[in-house]
């Protein structure tokens, strides 16, 4: 008989026996079912128009199963991405490195020191992921890699080391903002309004009131486009039966061309004096009297509404002057005017922009009535500019030189224009 199976004396099996059987006997080992370790449960949020988590730290056990939540309840999309101690400075550079493919990966590279990471999620979406904790105690930050969120989108997964005590989910303590509330307690509406000291200056959608089809000599023409969904980042179609073939197929949802101005700058000093400068023609198109501009249709009605189909804004007011013609400042046949931007000089804006090897520096300075001027100036090489008046202006604008480079004096109409809604039937010549 093999010492395995030899059997003990009877005497030394009693003690043994005396150890073990004083708890009931239990159940065949075969029977009891095996047991799932327990997931520990982690939900974060996007705090709405902060770009921010709203936890800044948790702390799970090593090697436990986590299974976390994220939520985003912003209107952007965000990711969360877990990471190694000292992988953060690599993971961005890889982000960065990632170009036109960072959308299709969700921003989130396949490079090493990531511990997990959720999809990119559009506004209103949740994922739930479950990953197990390294086993090395320690901070593992986490981030949203979408390109610049991660200043600001931070926080710090903390693996506790044996015997240390867990703390409870840490919360950024920063004010929530509602923005459409926040908007209607600070006075501001859907109808701005600057003043002559201090002028209102906004870069937005414009309508265009009727203007020549000169004027807009380097413009495109907008056209019909597919109507798209920023949710699922996809184009909309429609079902529909081929009538020849009985077979359903998939139609573009169509959305024409807005009949407006995009990228123009609009100024309002007020009720008195507002006016429209375009930043592709690098010209005044417009101004005009008796209050701004109605925002509604372009941001929405109040409060936090959503945009009008046709979503271009409202002048309010009546037209005192409107351009005509080529432009009036010419550097040489076809030459397209490059727009640089504007600056704050002596209570109104100076636009600056190239025309050739000229850079030209454009004022238009305000009149609470009868009337308003441009001043003109010319910096760097060629010939000096002249400003050439159309047909249709010679009553109305006088130019001349002086010593600073151009000014134009512009009398208001002598009886101010309503401006005009475009009809659907002209949207075909929107810009």
């Amino acid at each position: 008989m093999s010492p395995r199976n030899a059997l003990l004396p009877l005497t030394v099996l009693l003690p043994l026996m005396a150890l073990v059987s004083p708890l009931p006997a239990a159940p065949p080992a075969a029977s009891t079912p095996a047991q799932k370790p327990a997931l520990a449960q982690v939900e974060i949020k996007v705090i709405p128009n902060l770009v921010k988590f709203d936890i800044t730290r948790f702390d799970v056990v090593g090697g436990a199963q986590i299974q976390l939540l994220f939520s985003n309840s912003c209107v952007m999309p965000h990711n969360l991405v877990i990471l190694q101690p000292a992988a953060e400075a690599g993971v961005i550079a890889a982000v960065n490195a990632l170009g036109l493919e960072g959308m299709d990966k969700g921003f989130v590279p396949e490079v090493p020191g990531i511990v997990a990471a959720t999809k990119l999620l559009q506004p209103q979406q949740k994922q739930t992921i479950q990953f197990q904790a390294p086993a090395e105690p320690g901070d593992y930050p986490f981030v949203c890699t979408f390109p610049g969120h991660w200043f600001t989108m931070r926080g710090v997964m903390h693996v506790l080391a044996p015997g240390e005590k867990a703390q409870g989910a840490v919360r950024d303590r920063e004010k929530v903002v509602n923005v459409p509330d926040a908007l209607k307690d600070s006075g501001v509406t859907h109808r701005p309004l600057g003043t002559m000291a201090k002028p209102l200056v906004m870069r937005t959608f414009v309508p265009d009131p009727g203007l020549d089809e000169e004027v807009f000599a380097h413009h495109g023409v907008g056209k019909t486009a597919v109507k798209y969904d920023p949710n699922t980042r996809e184009d909309l179609f429609d079902k529909k039966v081929d009538k020849s073939t009985g077979k359903t197929v998939l139609e573009p949802k169509l959305i024409p061309a807005q009949p407006g101005i995009p990228g123009a700058i609009a100024v309002s000093h007020g009720s008195e004096f507002s006016y429209v400068w375009d930043t592709t023609e690098c010209r005044l198109l417009y101004a005009w009297r008796g209050g701004f501009l109605d925002m509604n249709p372009y941001w929405g009605k109040e409060p936090g509404g959503v945009r009008a189909a046709r979503y271009i804004p409202k002048i309010e007011g009546a037209l005192i002057y409107r351009a005509s013609g080529p432009a009036p400042l010419s550097g040489g046949a076809g030459e397209a005017p490059i727009f640089g931007g504007y600056r704050m000089l002596e209570g109104a804006p100076e636009f600056w922009y190239r025309l050739g090897a000229r850079l030209i520096r454009e004022r238009v300075i305000p009149r609470a009535s009868e009337g308003f001027d441009l001043e003109i100036r010319q910096e760097g090489g060629g010939a000096d500019l002249s400003w050439s008046v159309s047909a249709k202006d010679a009553s109305a604008v006088k130019a001349a030189r002086n010593e600073r480079g151009i000014r134009v004096s512009i009398q208001d109409r002598p009886e101010p224009e309503a401006p005009k809604s475009p009809t659907p039937e002209k949207t075909p010549k929107s810009r």
